[in-house]
This record gives C-alpha cells, structure tokens and sequence, in this order.
C-alpha cells in the first residue's frame, strides 16, 4: 500500500534466511520500481547475484543501474 525502505530491507532479508532466492529477486525489482534512485538497493541487489554465482546478472544489475537519470549516490555504484 504505501511501501517504505525499511519494509522492503525487512522483508527480503526474512526470505533470504528462508532461502527463497526467487523471491529476494521479485523484491528487488519491485523495490528498484518504487526507489529507482536508490543506489543502496542496486548494490545489494548485485551483491545477492553475485553472491549467487550470477557474473552476468551481476554485471547487468550494475550497467542498469547506471544508466538510470537519477541516483541518490552514484559514486557508491563506481566502488
């Protein structure tokens, strides 16, 4: 209904420990819908893939994030 950062961070960390990867990715992406600019959902979205073992997901995640017009810390993304 009215989705906040901390809810988010919350609940994909409850599927992770229940070890719904599938899950965790739908989050992500409905979470980057919501907060596209958050460069601190893009970076553990790719840290989850890479963790994963995903290179190239991992690689995509980061080129997609980039490219989006607004981020609220873009030099997080370069590290």
């Amino acid at each position: 209904m009215a989705p906040k950062d901390r809810t988010f961070k919350a609940y994909i960390e409850l599927e992770l420990q229940l070890g719904n990867v599938d899950r965790c990715r739908v989050l992500y992406e409905k979470y980057l819908e919501w907060a596209p600019a958050n460069c601190h959902a893009w970076i553990k979205f790719a840290e989850l893939e890479k963790t994963l073992g995903e290179a190239q997901r991992t690689r995509a995640l980061y080129e997609l994030a980039i490219s989006q017009p607004v981020l609220d810390m873009p030099e997080a993304l370069w590290k």
